[in-house]
């Protein structure tokens, strides 16, 4: 048995994972870890492990499932609400991701990066005419992340705040079980009134298109459509803003590798390869993937009997240095890109083609506009959320 999960972290070095990992990996690296709910499931840590685990079929994410490991007590309180359609069964599952794959093609997305550039364009106007120092969070990641999926979907930008809000909580670790509760009910209430109002009032908007070819067709129940939507706003547009903010933290911290990253950010390919390294560096989704085992199954040698719950660490498996030479170093040339930042296997981020658009816009605008842009404070005066899903910052203080 190895320590609580999760593993304790040195925030004096904010984008390293915790260092115990790398001893898991080398003496142990499939071992039950203690959850908080006194439940003992596998934490995977190596970077082989890994992959196979999240494209084994016998490894479910069905969260109905008995012996599913549970992070959170906002994880657990998704089961008393209509699960969204990544938390279900996989062939529940692939039946309303086919009804998102045209959605979120990368012919359809990257029709929209004229539109994002425009976005990323005015709010960078916005915050340089505003004071210094800004918090990067606020003044810069949040808000085009968030206007991104909200014109997406359909949403009304004016409740972006409040959902936002309500996403934290459920993102917390911190969050009681009610408190999480109550966010989630808030949420489908009000992703419920949005399909009740698409269905009265089309729209050509993703819910708009969804609702016409599905809901009203009776293939998709306007519940299961409203968590649906739900899903997609909190995932899309929060590993999004904390990726730019650490993402830029970590080129801040290593100015050689800015000056690599700007060098290569005019040719496509390079570009690409730069982010894929930033993803890999930083894996901002630093919560295990959960899943659990629908039968005997052995990975890296280790049994894992039917009913046992797994946790598949990415950003162990990301900085894996047999996979990775060096791999707590952030190299903009490293090839190939084998990192699972994105996940692997069917559950894939959906709208992936989307996340490298808005990051390959956002971060060389950001640079290229503000080319002075430095910390405003010590990195040990970062106050940065120890105990969320997600990587990031309470604020990240930024001048130029």
């Amino acid at each position: 048995m190895s320590d609580s999960y999760p593993l304790p972290k040195n925030w004096r070095c904010p984008l390293d994972p915790p260092a115990e990992y790398k001893r898991l990996r080398q003496e142990a690296p499939i071992t039950r870890v203690r959850a908080w709910d006194g439940s003992t499931p596998w934490l995977i840590t190596r970077y082989e492990d890994a992959y196979a685990a999240l494209g084994d079929p016998r490894l479910s994410m069905d969260f109905r499932l008995p012996g599913l490991p549970h992070t959170s007590p906002a994880s657990a309180a998704r089961l008393e609400r209509t699960l969204p359609f990544a938390f279900r069964s996989d062939s529940e599952y692939r039946v309303q991701r086919a009804m998102l794959v045209q959605e979120f093609s990368p012919r359809r997305m990257e029709t929209l990066r004229p539109r994002i550039q425009s976005i990323v364009d005015e709010t960078l106007d916005t915050m340089l005419a505003g004071p210094r120092p800004t918090d990067l969070m606020a003044a810069f990641a949040l808000p085009v992340a968030i206007r991104v999926i909200c014109e997406l979907l359909g949403v009304s930008h004016d409740d972006h705040v409040h959902l936002h809000n309500l996403s934290c909580t459920i993102g917390s670790r911190d969050s009681p079980k009610e408190a999480a509760g109550q966010a989630l009910d808030e949420m489908e209430r009000y992703f419920e009134r949005l399909v009740d109002e698409t269905m009265r009032n089309p729209s050509d908007t993703l819910v708009g298109r969804v609702v016409a070819e599905h809901v009203l067709k009776g293939a998709l129940s306007p519940q299961d459509a409203a968590a649906m939507f739900q899903m997609l706003f909190h995932a899309g547009h929060g590993p999004t803003a904390y990726m730019v903010c650490m993402g830029t933290l970590a080129l801040l911290l290593d100015p050689a590798q800015l000056g690599e990253f700007l060098a290569v950010a005019d040719d496509p390919r390079q570009l690409s390869a730069a982010i894929q390294e930033l993803l890999r560096y930083v894996t901002v989704s630093h919560s295990g993937r959960q899943r659990v085992a629908t039968e005997d199954i052995t990975l890296g040698g280790q049994l894992i009997r039917a009913g046992e719950g797994v946790i598949v660490q990415i950003d162990s498996a990301n900085r894996d240095e047999t996979v990775f030479p060096d791999p707590d170093r952030l190299d903009i040339h490293r090839t190939p890109h084998r990192n699972l930042a994105l996940g692997h296997g069917i559950h894939l981020c959906t709208g992936r083609a989307l996340a490298f658009i808005e990051l390959e816009v956002m971060f060389p605008t950001l640079f290229r506009r503000v080319p002075t842009l430095r910390l405003a404070v010590p990195l040990e005066d970062i106050p940065f959320k120890q105990n969320d899903n997600l990587l990031g910052a309470h604020e990240m203080p930024v001048t130029w």
